[in-house]
């Protein structure tokens, strides 16, 4: 069997087959600015390794497909681990969610499998993983795109979304 080779981006006007095993991840596409701040000083408190390392365990993001161009489709796959939360956050383009397994909780709603939502650019918002954890796929009309993060202090919001990482285990355990 041959090694698999990461998938690059895709001329617009021609057909295209993508595997999930071809996908590069998120970071590897460099499809996404660093993130930005909109409240000075909200990160000045470094994370902990552990934090850092539970955070990037908890999820995984790839691009299954993304056309050339910054205005090329793009296919980002989300999976998320039970209690994962995300800071509240906006991004610079379009964003079109569906949710394949499991199911996030924004704000008083639930959502499961069929379920998804639209997001305008700028639009702020926030969710976190249910007790499965969730795999969401994402679609935009951009191949790249920024993530501006409107908590006002990263420590304390790292400290909230190890304690949901926590009692969503603990909930599995029960």
């Amino acid at each position: 069997m041959s090694e698999t080779r990461k998938s690059v981006p895709v001329a617009p006007g021609k057909m295209a087959i993508f595997t999930a095993a071809a996908a590069p991840t998120l970071e590897e596409a460099g499809m996404m600015d660093e993130m930005s701040f909109a409240h000075a000083g909200a990160n000045d408190t470094p994370p902990q390794d552990a934090e850092t390392a539970r955070m990037v365990d908890g999820g995984r993001l790839t691009v299954p497909f993304r056309q050339e161009g910054p205005d090329g489709f793009s296919l980002v796959s989300i999976d998320f681990a039970p209690g994962y939360l995300l800071p509240k956050h906006s991004h610079s383009s379009d964003c079109l969610y569906y949710i394949v397994e499991g199911g996030i909780v924004m704000g008083q709603r639930e959502l499961g499998p069929g379920d998804g939502f639209f997001l305008p650019a700028e639009q702020s918002y926030a969710y976190h993983a249910g007790p499965q954890g969730v795999k969401l796929l994402e679609f935009r009309k951009k191949t790249s795109f920024d993530m501006k993060v409107y908590e006002k202090d990263m420590g304390r919001f790292r400290e909230k979304a190890m304690k949901s990482m926590d009692l969503a285990e603990v909930a599995a355990e029960s």
